[in-house]
C-alpha cells in the first residue's frame, strides 16, 4: 500500500533524502551536493511516498517568498519512475501551497543546452505537470551545468 506522509521531524527528512538520493546517481552523482540536500531539507516542507514502510520518493518544498514557493530537490528511485510517484508528490505539495495561497512554484533543473537523458526526461516530466521554461542561467551552477528555472502558476 502507498501512503504519502508529510515529515516533520528533521532527521527523518535527513535519512529518506539520504537513502534516495543515494539509489539514483544518474541525477544526483556529486557527493557534495548530496550532502547538501541531507542537510538543508531540514528547513523545508517534505512529503515523502512510502510503499509498505519503504520509501520509494519524496519532495522538498522551499518557500521563497510569500507568493513563490521551489522544488528545493525531488527524487523518485529509478525501479519507480513513470509509476505515477512524482505526480502524486507534486500534487500533494501544490494542494499545500495552494492552501497557503502561493501563487508560483518554481524548480531548478539542467538546462536543455545540456545533452543528458536523464535530465532531458525531468524536464519532460515538469512539462507535463505544467511548468515552463523561464531561463537558462550558466552563472547559477557554471557554465557546464546551466540551470533552467521553470515555473508553474498554482492559481
Amino acid at each position: 500500500m502507498q501512503l504519502i506522509k508529510e515529515i516533520i521531524d528533521n532527521k527523518e527528512k535527513s535519512k529518506v533524502t539520504n537513502y534516495i538520493l543515494r539509489r539514483i546517481p544518474e541525477w544526483f552523482g556529486i557527493e557534495e551536493a548530496i550532502k547538501n540536500y541531507v542537510k538543508e531539507v531540514g528547513d523545508t516542507d517534505f512529503y515523502a511516498l512510502f510503499l509498505e514502510d519503504k520509501p520509494i520518493g519524496f519532495i522538498s518544498i522551499k518557500s521563497n517568498n510569500h507568493y513563490t514557493s521551489e522544488i528545493y530537490v525531488m527524487g523518485i528511485l529509478k525501479e519507480y519512475h513513470n509509476k505515477g510517484i512524482g505526480k502524486k508528490l507534486l500534487l500533494k505539495a501544490e494542494e499545500t501551497l495552494i492552501n497557503k495561497q502561493v501563487k508560483f512554484l518554481m524548480v531548478k533543473t539542467l538546462g536543455e543546452s545540456h545533452p543528458d537523458l536523464n535530465y532531458k526526461s525531468t524536464r519532460q516530466f515538469y512539462f507535463r505537470a505544467g511548468f515552463y521554461p523561464l531561463e537558462e542561467i550558466k552563472e547559477i551552477w557554471g557554465k557546464e551545468n546551466p540551470c533552467l528555472i521553470m515555473v508553474k502558476n498554482l492559481q
